[in-house]
């Protein structure tokens, strides 16, 4: 059976109020930006060739609507129509000032995945969420 992958390389406009937040994530894209009335998240994965059973880590910038550096709590993928998540659990490893490098993760088999991730800034956790097809 012939491996497929899935290329995770969006370049999409950021919004205005995006103000000093680390937008940068090199390899010249600012990947893709998930945000709440709160939070905003930029990612992309390491590498950018997302493949069925192989690790990659996400290179992500937290912040808040406010631009201001934010904490990355928790990251973990689900495939809710299987209702399983990873093999493994992913770290978090803080880089500075709002970027996290989250390394261990494994899509170990095509489908739909829910990618979760706790950011806070102050004592409150919000849960913000984005849907990735893996073919």
């Amino acid at each position: 059976m012939r491996r497929r992958a899935a290329l995770l390389s969006f370049l999409l406009p950021l919004p205005a109020w995006a103000g000093d937040c680390p937008l940068d994530l090199g390899q010249g894209t600012t990947g893709l930006v998930v945000f709440s009335s709160h939070y905003m998240i930029t990612f992309r994965p390491d590498p950018l060739q997302i493949e069925v059973g192989a690790p990659f880590a996400l290179v992500m910038n937290v912040c808040t609507r406010r631009g201001e550096a934010a904490e990355l709590v928790r990251v973990e993928a689900t495939m809710p129509e299987h209702k399983h998540g990873m093999n493994y659990s992913p770290t978090v490893v803080p880089v500075g000032n709002g970027r996290f490098r989250v390394e261990g993760m494994v899509f170990h088999m095509p489908g739909s995945w829910e990618l979760g991730f706790d950011v806070r800034s102050g004592e409150e956790i919000e849960r913000l969420t984005h849907d990735i097809v893996l073919k």
